[in-house]
């Protein structure tokens, strides 16, 4: 069990420090390559990051490698100065940190606030029924498909698979996946919305389900797991971490800004279209969240490790 004390490390220091001074460069570390979808998603949101925040360039560094630890190492590596963020995804930076042994490394960093829920959805090729009924006419052992190990799709996939009666089919990529369904490959697939969403508003591909506690305003007529017997959830966020040991009160400058840039209705409108929904969560709420997640996914490692289902 990961001591309840890890992660603390990572608590702002209570040090007085000068106030943020608008007009100071500001970097946006991502731990994904150029072009990718989370780099085009981060050199998206990094106009509203200066307009908010930063109050002068937001330079996008990619530091792409190891599912977002070779980002986390520079970014624990950087200067607790409140000018230098990190773009984080929970679970799956969490997933991958419990599967290389790397949960220290996350000690390292604070994460001072999520901006985006991203829904998951359980999705089936066109012409099936909306809901979870249409699995009930598949062959026992029908291949659910889903994207490669630790990502928060697998993640409530692989338990989702196992009440269902269904095989998990991990593919090498979202992409992959989604083609996949969209051909009639598979009967059944799990993808974040912002990969299913357009097929399903082209009604390419049908939702059966979202992952998430409640419906989303993205697909406000598609039921919950929960809603139709399966008492399954996740939760799967996207935000920032810095440093462990920045100051405060560069701490709450960083958290003042993102809550701001939340409230945008520009912003809001770039989350939209992004397949995302805002959720804000700040440095008061978000860390032991995140602590939690962590602690649950060590268990959940040691007892029925995810990656094992990785082709």
């Amino acid at each position: 069990m990961i001591a309840r004390r890890a992660l603390l490390a990572s608590a702002p220091a209570l040090l007085a420090a000068p106030p943020v001074r608008a007009g100071i460069a500001a970097t946006l570390l991502v731990g994904a390559s150029a072009g990718s979808g989370v780099d085009q998603w981060a050199r998206g949101l990094a106009p509203f990051l200066e307009r908010h925040w930063a109050h002068a360039a937001v330079t996008v560094v990619n530091r792409p490698g190891q599912g977002g630890l070779a980002m986390a190492r520079t970014l624990a590596g950087a200067a607790a100065d409140g000018r230098t963020l990190g773009v984080v995804s929970t679970p799956s930076l969490l997933a991958r940190a419990v599967e290389k042994g790397q949960e220290r490394l996350l000690e390292s960093l604070f994460f001072v606030a999520s901006v985006a829920d991203e829904p998951i959805v359980l999705v089936a090729p066109a012409g099936a029924q909306p809901s979870l009924a249409a699995i009930s006419r598949m062959a026992p052992g029908a291949l659910m498909a889903m994207p490669p190990a630790g990502s928060a799709p697998q993640l409530l996939g692989l338990r989702l698979a196992a009440q269902l009666g269904l095989s998990p089919f991990p593919f090498a990529n979202s992409g992959a996946v989604r083609q996949a369904v969209l051909q009639g490959h598979v009967p059944v697939a799990i993808l974040a919305a912002p990969e299913a969403l357009p097929l399903v508003r082209e009604g390419r591909i049908v939702a059966l389900a979202v992952g998430g506690e409640s419906r989303t305003d993205l697909l406000p007529d598609t039921p919950t797991l929960k809603e139709q017997g399966v008492a399954l959830s996740s939760a799967s966020c996207k935000g920032f971490a810095i440093p462990s040991g920045t100051p405060a009160e560069l701490v709450s400058s960083i958290s003042d800004g993102l809550s701001r840039m939340i409230a945008d209705p520009e912003f809001l409108a770039f989350l939209e279209s992004s397949a995302l929904r805002p959720l804000f969560q700040g440095p008061d709420k978000w860390p032991t969240q995140v602590r939690g997640t962590l602690e649950q996914l060590a268990l959940r490692w040691r007892q029925d490790p995810w990656a094992q289902t990785a082709g």
